[in-house]
């Protein structure tokens, strides 16, 4: 039974070997660890359990720390890097379908910026809405 985890691995090769790699000053993986730099976290979530189609959906999340501003202790949220990382991120994952394998995604949900607590940063995620056939 194909897994939303398996299908991030997916998910993550792709996005290592597209230029989103390249584009950010941090990693891509499947936890935040590094709050000073840009990332791309990868984010498993449900997927039905038995049935010849089955939903899921893994969150992608973009983070981009704050600008400081210089004159006060005021932090400002990126949103021109947000929206540039999260459209080369779209590009290279919209409209897959894994051949040979059983599933395929679109892109779903496309949230605003949401401030990380505890730190100066912003994030944006994309929902992949993943659709498992199974013979």
């Amino acid at each position: 039974m194909i897994t939303t985890e398996e299908i991030a691995v997916r998910v993550y090769q792709l996005l290592q070997e597209s230029e989103v790699k390249t584009m950010i000053n941090g990693v891509i993986g499947y936890e935040r660890n590094d709050y000073a730099k840009e990332g791309v976290v990868i984010v498993p979530h449900t997927i039905d359990g038995e049935g010849s189609v089955r939903f899921g959906e893994i969150k992608v999340n973009i983070h981009v720390p704050d600008i400081a501003n210089k004159s006060k202790s005021v932090y400002s949220t990126n949103f021109q890097r947000l929206i540039d990382i999260r459209a080369k991120v779209i590009e290279v994952l919209q409209n897959h379908c894994e051949v040979g394998k059983g599933y395929n995604w679109t892109i779903g949900k496309l949230n605003p910026p949401i401030k990380e607590q505890n730190h100066n940063e912003h994030f944006v995620s994309l929902g992949l809405e993943i659709t498992v056939r199974q013979k």
